[in-house]
């Protein structure tokens, strides 16, 4: 019904939509590193392995600017090397166009920069499927945070229901954070609910997205 409030689908980037290829377990240990030679850790190194990669930038910024600018400049030179070679996700773009199709709002969010999303998005013609596209360099504070999700409802609202799509413990954290509903996608459902994250929904493929019943 025109002007009824929308289902909004939120959808998070890497192995989610596209298959990226960052290696996130070797850039936390990189991370940590980096953090162990300036000097004593600030925890176990197995507790900061399992940190959001913000939490770890930020411990090297109570170190120093510099050691938190250099972080960052690891962090760009993982996201490239994973992006080189970026595909979609199998029945990505169908999937995409048949949510679309049903006049859900479309909208990603991603702790990625905005240039390369946008150029992997446009290259792979992603781009065309959502109302809204949301980087690290849009929003004051990244994924676990709620902030990405807030702005996103602010500015596609008035929002029904709100669901986060996305493969990791870290978007099942960012939706319990923003109230939002989280639905788990491929095949790390064992380390989310390790982690205490509770699904609304689980699939392994992106066409079971279009079973769903969004509307409950």
């Amino acid at each position: 019904m025109s002007g009824a409030p929308a289902i909004l689908l939120i959808f998070d980037f890497d192995n989610t939509l596209v298959d990226s290829r960052i290696n996130f377990p070797e850039l936390r240990a990189t991370l940590t590193d980096m953090l162990a030679r300036a000097g004593p850790l600030p925890a176990a190194r197995e507790a900061l392995l399992r940190l959001p990669i913000l939490d770890l930038v930020e411990c090297g910024r109570q170190r120093s600017p510099a050691l938190a600018a250099a972080m960052w400049a690891a962090i760009e030179t993982f996201e490239a090397e994973g992006l080189k070679d970026a595909t979609a996700m199998p029945h990505a773009h169908r999937v995409l166009a048949g949510l679309a199709a049903r006049a859900y709002r479309l909208a990603l969010l991603t702790n990625n920069a905005r240039p390369a999303t946008v150029r992997i998005l446009d290259a792979l013609d992603l781009t065309q499927h959502f109302d809204l596209v949301v980087t690290r360099d849009d929003v004051p504070r990244l994924k676990p945070d709620p902030v990405g999700v807030r702005y996103i409802i602010d500015r596609l609202g008035p929002v029904r229901t709100a669901f986060l799509v996305g493969d990791s413990w870290i978007d099942g954290l960012t939706a319990r954070a923003a109230g939002i509903r989280f639905v788990g996608f491929g095949p790390r459902r064992g380390d989310a609910e390790a982690r205490g994250i509770t699904a609304w929904a689980w699939v392994a493929e992106l066409p079971e997205l279009l079973d769903l019943d969004w509307e409950s």
